[in-house]
């Protein structure tokens, strides 16, 4: 009898009870929580729950894992919609299950394709396991659009040690690393490790954390001296959702800005205002134009600012405008990764109700190059809108235009105090140790951070404060190991993958028992 097999017994049904808690512990592994641990057993539930006979209930099971898991990590959708995006609850509710389902389908499909890979070829689950999750998460951050929200890497963002290793392989191997302790975890629980391959597989994931969590603190010891040092200043003037873009407040919401800007210290070298600190486009002209262009004409400091802007064919925007210390545009970036149904409705017709959560009431055009902007004295700037830096793709591409430093800017106003927040924040802990970068983060209600080469958080606000965060930065050149190959690591999964499930598609002999 297996260690579990009493609670087989009890009325409570283990085809509810093991899926549910793999899900709450997948949520309480992710911030806002401090339970990062929680990721290395997430899984074990779940493992537990599989019958490993290839039939449609593991599929169910991960199915349901996931949608609890999701409806944990993204109930704040909910909050967007009714609150500030004028959606009533049910209609909001039904979106957020929606969203949730899509993401769970990736944790059924997980289930399914390893209980099927045991079933037929007789590669054991805590073999495939981890290859099928990193595969199927990096499948997520492409797949329509994308959404690589909270992978299961994201869980260790205070753990600095052990996501060192992104420089060199990126995310997605954390997340085969954690899967793979889960595997471990279950083995030792349920079978002791009673063949050769479980011994050698437990060896296996021994050596991958040694190694991971010694690169680690190589990679933290081995600092060196702050050359091209600069000052930067964030302005977090702390604006409500639901006043940002009513008429009487615009002018409002630029005077704030602009009282709070006069408090940052002289020896700055660059204010930065979030995502559309300005609640208008520099092109329509009028008194709030007018107030604005005084204003950065007497500054006298460069100042990096979200705006929406449009072209001469009247296109709308979702920008950055960099004006120099004499208060002239010197650069533009236009955001190129839009927030589908935030930024841009697909399929418009079918879903004619979420055009009120657009910012604009309209939808925005994509900006076409991730080029940084030159700030001559300073150096070259790599901005990230709102939550094009949940993608390590993107901000590994502006690192290779050329960026010195990466700045995001974001208005998580549309979440209040939920979770969302902190979980937005902690994305870019990782995209600076990725690209060993230090990552300026200018938020309208929080968080604003600013974060080192290796993920240390300098400094940071809380929510929904009126502040100015002044920190040094250092600007940095060269490329790590991941910038330069990008996702080598996914490549290098599929290829061992691939030749596991051919060589036992093609061998009679059960090798793993």
């Amino acid at each position: 009898m297996d260690k579990f097999r009493i609670l087989r017994n009890r009325s409570l049904s283990p085809d509810f009870l093991f899926p549910f808690s793999s899900g709450l512990l997948m949520v309480l592994s992710q911030p806002p929580f401090p339970f990062f641990f929680l990721a290395y057993f997430c899984l074990v539930p779940l493992f537990y729950s599989m019958r490993r006979d290839g039939s449609k209930a593991d599929f169910f099971f991960g199915l349901k894992s996931g949608i609890v898991a999701y409806i944990g990590l993204l109930y704040w959708v909910v909050i967007a919609m009714t609150k500030y995006g004028g959606i009533n609850l049910l209609s909001s509710m039904a979106c957020m299950l929606l969203l949730s389902t899509y993401l769970a389908l990736y944790v059924g499909a997980f289930t399914y394709i390893s209980s099927l890979t045991e079933s037929v070829l007789r590669i054991p689950v805590y073999f495939s396991a981890p290859f099928f999750w990193t595969l199927l998460e990096y499948l997520r951050t492409y797949m329509l659009t994308g959404f690589p929200w909270s992978l299961l890497a994201y869980s260790q963002y205070n753990f600095l040690p052990f996501i060192q290793i992104c420089s060199f392989a990126g995310p997605y191997y954390v997340s085969y690393v954690i899967v793979s302790i889960n595997c471990l975890l279950f083995l030792l629980l349920t079978r002791n490790l009673k063949s050769k391959a479980e011994f050698f597989f437990s060896v296996f994931v021994t050596m991958l954390v040694v190694v991971t969590i010694f690169y680690g603190l190589i990679r933290l010891i081995s600092d060196e001296e702050m050359k091209s040092t600069k000052i930067v200043s964030v302005i977090q003037a702390s604006i409500r959702q639901d006043v940002k873009w009513t008429d009487e407040y615009k002018l409002e919401t630029l005077k704030k800005h602009i009282s709070i800007t006069l408090g940052v210290p002289q020896e700055s070298n660059l204010i930065v205002w979030p995502e559309t600190a300005l609640p208008f486009t520099l092109e329509e002209g009028g008194l709030m134009v007018d107030e604005f262009s005084k204003f950065v004409r007497i500054l006298n400091v460069p100042l990096l600012v979200g705006a929406l802007s449009r072209d001469e064919t009247k296109k709308l925007y979702n920008s950055a405008f960099l004006f120099d210390s004499y208060g002239k545009v010197i650069g533009i970036y236009r955001k190129v990764h839009l927030v589908p149904f935030g930024e841009y409705t697909p399929l418009i017709e079918y879903f004619p109700f979420l055009e009120k959560i657009s910012v604009a009431g309209e939808d925005f055009s994509p900006g076409k190059s991730h080029e940084p902007l030159l700030l001559p004295g300073f150096g070259r700037i790599g901005v990230l809108i709102c939550y094009e830096g949940i993608f390590p793709q993107i901000s590994r591409k502006t690192v290779i235009e050329g960026a010195e430093i990466l700045i995001n800017l974001t208005n998580d106003a549309w979440y209040d105090r939920s979770s969302a927040p902190y979980q937005h924040f902690a994305f870019y802990i990782f995209r600076a140790i990725e690209t060993d970068r230090f990552v300026v983060r200018s938020a309208n209600t929080g968080i604003s951070a600013v974060i080192d080469p290796k993920g240390r958080v300098i400094s940071k606000t809380s929510l929904f404060t009126e502040e100015i965060l002044t920190s040094k930065i250092s600007l940095r050149k060269g490329e790590t190991f991941y910038v330069k190959y990008g996702d080598w690591f996914i490549a290098l999964v599929a290829f061992a993958l691939f030749i596991t499930v051919a060589f036992r598609s093609l061998s009679h002999k059960y090798l793993w028992k």
